[in-house]
């Protein structure tokens, strides 16, 4: 019996960890895998590297897009570690890499949003990958923070089509002076395109080779925009209540692992 195939789509800048790729094959053994990479022109030079490391794997060179403009016209930014521009960096690679696969791959195809800097401490994926419906994203049960985790979901690829619009619906976030921040603005595009999302448990962190030394802004959030996201907040303990409080291995500082 032939298995299951999942497409993995990377995008924007490649970081390449070698635990990545291991952790990757472990988590979804039981799975054919495909990488699909859309890396900015600016990383072409890495490609050939990436080809040695991740067998059945396809590249599309993406242009990064100059959003400064709008950016300046944020009000209520979130001033950690420059999540804002990040934001626009992050969702211009992604809506590109979104687009590219819609024309590439068939509708009920199963995609998996990743990034080359994440390493999966968990053994085997507790997910039934066999039941994935249209209009619904698969989000790790971590790292929200301020909203919904962005970094990684499954979902199939008909569902990718509800995202052409995102930027326009960041445009109207940024004239009403909503908070911009990436997991406070992605649960609010979840909501207002009425895409579901179903959580699943996973132990992952992200590789970094250095703590940053971005000098940290005071960040202000509007009360509306403040008030949902403490909402949020405790929804996201009461659901792991267990875990989070008499465990503590589901606490937000654990995202980040710093290698030697």
């Amino acid at each position: 019996m032939s298995k299951k195939k999942i497409f993995l789509l990377f995008s924007g800048e490649l970081r390449f960890y070698k635990e990545n790729i291991l952790s990757i094959k472990n988590y979804l053994r039981d799975y054919d895998l495909f990488y699909f990479f859309f890396p900015w022109e600016s990383e072409k030079e890495k490609i050939n590297f990436f080809k040695e490391n991740y067998k059945n794997s396809k590249f599309d060179l993406i242009i990064q897009n100059d959003w400064q403009n709008l950016v300046d016209q944020v009000k209520y930014p979130d001033n950690a570690n420059n999540n804002t521009i990040n934001l626009f960096y992050m969702w211009d690679a992604l809506t590109q890499c979104f687009n590219k696969t819609l024309t590439n791959l068939e509708e009920n195809d199963l995609v998996l949003r990743f990034r080359s800097d994440i390493k999966i401490n968990s053994d085997k994926i507790k997910l039934n990958l066999n039941n994935i419906n249209y209009n619904t994203l698969y989000i790790p049960d971590c790292y929200h923070w301020n909203g919904v985790n962005d970094q990684f979901f499954f979902t199939k690829v008909k569902t990718l089509k509800k995202f052409s619009n995102f930027f326009e619906f960041l445009n109207i976030s940024i004239k009403n002076n909503d908070f911009i921040c990436p997991e406070y603005t992605f649960y609010k595009f979840l909501k207002k395109t009425r895409i579901k999302k179903v959580f699943f448990p996973i132990d992952y962190q992200i590789m970094r080779k250095q703590k940053s030394s971005y000098i940290q802004k005071k960040t202000i959030i509007p009360i509306t925009d403040h008030l949902i996201i403490k909402y949020l907040k405790i929804s996201y303990k009461l659901r792991n209540l267990k875990s989070f409080y008499w465990e503590k291995n589901r606490r937000n500082k654990r995202q980040n692992l710093y290698l030697k």
